[in-house]
């Protein structure tokens, strides 16, 4: 049998607990350890199931982990019953995207025979469990917003964009079929750089959740399907100069933001492909685009730079687009102004990891008066937004 694709969207633990009954128990076959265990059941093999996986079994396990075929294990799958009418109202979410993801793992562990009958028959619905992360900190928040695509040419309602721009109208199609995962850099107990801007200081992952909200929206004007990973639910597009700093954003899985770097990098690209995964076979393309904004001396004036993983063709073709479209930009709206931005390959942790073709962007010098002129003003941060997007559209024509 063809090996299906991993269709679990990383979940909600302490929403879904008070519900729970019970967690799946199975033998392992002949050969197995946990890892074999966890991809038969289609879960990840990262640190987080694993150790849930010897939590769950550490009465039972033997040495280095040894499996014994006469013993049941807990598999880190939580069984709820299903109340015959949603998976939604089930669980007490309202995210369609994650209940749907639900459906197709339960469905694909009947199709692997690991269930003997659909959820709605049994009334046994299984959850896989996303379990909290190796600093100890909870890895659940507030619920994800769904993400939707606008239906046909009317308007669609993404609370994410804040109220004046929560409504999104569909221009075209020209990215149908096109899915993106967007990440702005740091967030939650991390801000990232700063810069003193007067008696205000400025915050790299506020002014890099801004811009990337703004291009996300002009990406789902168009047609595309878009995955905002690190989310605020109250900062919204915010037309103002100075963006308050605060520490409460979260992931797209309603996940907390771990203190710990690597941790977090490792988090963001479990996710992506996760939904990367869950994606292959419906989506055209699927991109993932990173922003940060810079932090360099004082004296320092940059413009974009993106980079691109090395030897990955793809995704050196989409920076150099992006940077191409910029740089045109530059020359019709500030004639005689010079481009610096450069495109250039860079072994960084999220280019390595993160299966989509990715494109990882540094915009300003959050440190340099000039361009923190740039950034507090808000017409510019729509430009690039919008600039970003024509460089999408061009690459995908």
């Amino acid at each position: 049998m063809a090996k299906l694709p991993v269709l679990v969207s990383v979940l909600l633990l302490h929403v879904f607990t008070a519900y729970s009954q019970s967690w799946v128990k199975a033998r392992p076959q002949r050969g197995d350890g946990i890892y074999a265990m966890l991809r038969r059941y289609q879960l990840p093999t990262s640190s987080l199931y694993v150790n849930k996986f010897r939590e769950l079994n550490q009465d039972v396990l033997g040495a280095h982990d040894e499996l014994n075929l006469e013993f049941y294990y807990h598999m880190p799958i939580l069984r709820y019953s299903f109340d015959g009418v949603t998976i939604r109202s089930t669980l007490g979410i309202t995210d369609y995207p994650l209940a749907k993801s639900i459906q197709n793992y339960n469905e694909a562990m009947q199709r692997l025979g690991l269930r003997s009958r659909h959820y709605t028959e049994d009334n046994d619905l299984w959850v896989p469990f996303y379990a909290v992360d190796s600093s100890g900190e909870s890895e659940t928040s507030s619920a994800p917003t769904e993400e939707k695509s606008p239906v046909a040419y009317g308007s669609a309602h993404y609370s994410i964009f804040g109220s004046t721009y929560a409504n999104v109208t569909k221009i075209d199609d020209s990215l149908d079929g096109y899915y993106f995962y967007i990440v702005s850099g740091h967030g939650g107990p991390d801000p990232g750089a700063y810069g003193d801007y007067g008696h205000y200081r400025l915050y790299e992952d506020e002014y890099a959740y801004d811009i990337m909200l703004r291009f996300a929206r002009r990406l789902i004007e168009h047609g595309a399907t878009v995955y905002i990973i690190v989310r605020d639910s109250n900062d919204g597009i915010r037309d103002v100069a100075v963006l308050r700093g605060d520490h409460d954003e979260y992931y797209y899985t309603g996940a907390k933001i771990s203190r710990r770097t690597k941790t977090r990098l490792a988090k963001r690209a479990e996710i992506i492909n996760l939904l990367y995964q869950q994606n292959q076979g419906r989506a055209r393309g699927q991109y993932t685009i990173i922003m940060h904004v810079d932090s360099r001396s004082y004296s320092q004036r940059i413009d974009i730079f993106y980079y691109y993983k090395r030897y990955h063709n793809a995704g050196r073709r989409l920076a150099q687009t992006l940077h191409q479209r910029v740089q045109k930009e530059y020359a019709e709206h500030q004639p005689g102004r010079g481009y610096g931005g450069t495109v250039t390959w860079r072994d960084l942790y999220m280019l390595q990891n993160v299966q989509p073709t990715t494109v990882y962007i540094e915009v300003a010098n959050i440190r340099n008066k000039l361009d923190q002129d740039r950034l507090v003003i808000v017409n510019n941060r729509q430009a690039v937004a919008n600039w970003l997007c024509e460089g999408i559209k061009d690459y995908v024509r």
